[in-house]
């Protein structure tokens, strides 16, 4: 098999884009031969033979990352163009593969699925010289590299989609209700819109006139009568959709008094919405997610703030009909030492002794949380992590309440640890062999799916040796009772 970009045969292809050597010059011609006469004429002189070829002149092939408008401009041998990619001005790449075909020094192999793609790696945004090039992590995993899009219309042919940052053939009309540029919204929801003439006026006063939520409470009414000049692209596990696409919405500000938890969920009483959250209400790029309705059971969505923080929820009619809604707001201070845990503390004992349980900076002691652990011997036990500490998490989670139990084996062998919620509680399940110690740590167990499924774990125990079993919470939303059951070894 030929991989592509290689040479096939047995033959050393020239390097693109340097020009190729002079060929060497023709055999001179043959003589003519004598006359017929009766003294036959000398021999005509041979032609002299021809001059080398002169080398090529071809233009000197670009690297990746580098703009171009056909393949043969590149040193990898392939131009992502402007017209097939939408990155402003193409971008030279080659096809490569991490064993067989790696890329020339400077640039990474990125795996596309059926293919791979050479791209220049960069270590900040001034590393990418392109334009609109933009210096990405695209693995998740720290790869930087420079990858193509625009910022601005005049660094493409057509324009620049700003929802999509990449290059179109045509832009945006902003009254027409169409979605001339094919990203899903339209007129004011684009970004290439909001911020001109009649649409930046329009948002302008929608914005001004969010009704204010700050003080919490149920807020309901319908998306009929309200603007119609938001939309949102919202990402998803199975891809992209745009959501409120010219249809209706009201708008909401949230605006935090203090430090504390925000609870917001929007239900639907009629009908069917979508609705997304942004720190700024004129400004797309601050969306922070999007949600479909919320039914009568579902848990609200907590947002951390600190004063003066400000949430903007937009609720939008979906499929071509009007919905009505109830938004319920509530919020909650974070005050060290008044009893509830809020927030980012780990505890909240409502004293002012330092040394004890709970620091006063409501930080979990972890030498006293340890000392306090509840002896267990019972097989089955029950209790509630809302009631316990927040400080400590395991491998695989654990970011709400626990509570710590000691439990010391009778035997040595397996030992199974079974943790089963009560009610709306996610449990996550995890043990040591020292409670402060992180790195001791035996197992940890939390289903990724199902909030109701019983944890469990089995563990190796020696006789007499205790191990610290700590029976724990997805989240501080999560936190609650439970039944914890021990089957020892035998």
């Amino acid at each position: 098999m030929c991989l592509a970009l290689a040479a096939c045969g047995d033959d050393e292809p020239a390097p693109q884009g340097t020009g190729g050597t002079g060929g060497e010059g023709g055999d001179g011609g043959q003589g003519g031969e004598g006359g017929q006469g009766a003294e036959g004429g000398e021999g005509g002189q041979g032609a002299q033979g021809g001059e080398g070829g002169q080398g090529g002149d071809l233009a000197e092939a670009r690297a990746d990352g580098e703009p171009c408008t056909t393949n043969d401009e590149c040193l990898g041998g392939l131009c992502l163009t402007e017209e097939t990619f939408g990155w402003a001005a193409g971008y030279c790449s080659g096809l490569c593969d991490p064993d067989l075909l790696p890329c020339e020094g400077g640039s990474e192999c990125l795996n596309q699925g059926s293919y791979s793609l050479c791209l220049k790696t960069c270590g900040e945004a001034e590393d990418c010289g392109g334009a609109g090039q933009a210096c990405v992590d695209v693995t998740g995993e720290g790869a930087l590299m420079c990858i193509g899009g625009c910022d601005a219309d005049d660094q493409c042919q057509g324009a620049c989609n700003d929802d999509l940052g990449y290059c179109v053939a045509s832009g945006e009309v902003c009254d027409n209700g169409e979605d001339d540029d094919a990203d899903g919204l339209q007129d004011c929801e684009e970004r290439d819109c909001a911020a001109q003439g009649a649409c930046a006026t329009s948002i302008g006063a929608a914005c001004t006139g969010a009704t204010d939520v700050s003080e919490g409470g149920t807020f309901s009414g319908t998306t009929e009568g309200g603007t119609n000049l938001f939309g949102a692209l919202c990402e998803t596990l199975g891809g992209t959709y745009a959501a409120g696409v010219g249809m209706n919405e009201r708008v909401f500000q949230f605006v935090a008094p203090a430090k504390g938890i925000v609870q917001i969920a929007a239900r639907a009483t009629e009908g069917d919405f979508d609705w997304y959250v942004r720190t700024g209400c004129d400004d797309a790029a601050t969306l922070l997610g999007c949600l479909p309705a919320f039914a009568a059971d579902d848990a609200p969505v907590q947002l951390p703030v600190e004063e003066g923080d400000t949430y903007v929820l937009f609720i939008e009619g979906k499929d071509d009909a009007e919905a009505a809604y109830a938004l319920d707001v509530s919020f909650a201070e974070q005050a060290c030492g008044d009893a509830v845990l809020v927030g980012t503390e780990e505890c909240d004992d409502g004293n002012t002794v330092d040394d004890d349980l709970c620091t006063n900076e409501c930080v979990v002691n972890t030498e006293a949380a340890c000392a306090a652990a509840v002896p267990i011997t019972a097989e089955t036990t029950e209790g509630d992590a809302s009631e316990g500490t927040q400080g400590f998490t395991g491998s695989c989670g654990g970011a709400g309440g626990e509570v710590v139990y000691r439990y010391t084996p009778a035997a040595s062998g397996e030992v199974t640890i079974t943790a089963t919620p009560v009610g709306a509680a996610d449990v996550v399940l995890h043990a040591r062999t020292d409670c402060a110690d992180r790195d001791s740590e035996l197992a940890c167990a939390d289903d990724p799916f199902d909030a109701e499924f019983a944890e469990s774990i089995t563990v190796t125990v020696t006789q007499a040796a205790p191990i610290d079993i700590f029976v724990d919470s997805y989240d501080s939303g999560s936190s609650g009772a439970f039944t914890l059951t021990i089957t020892p070894a035998e």
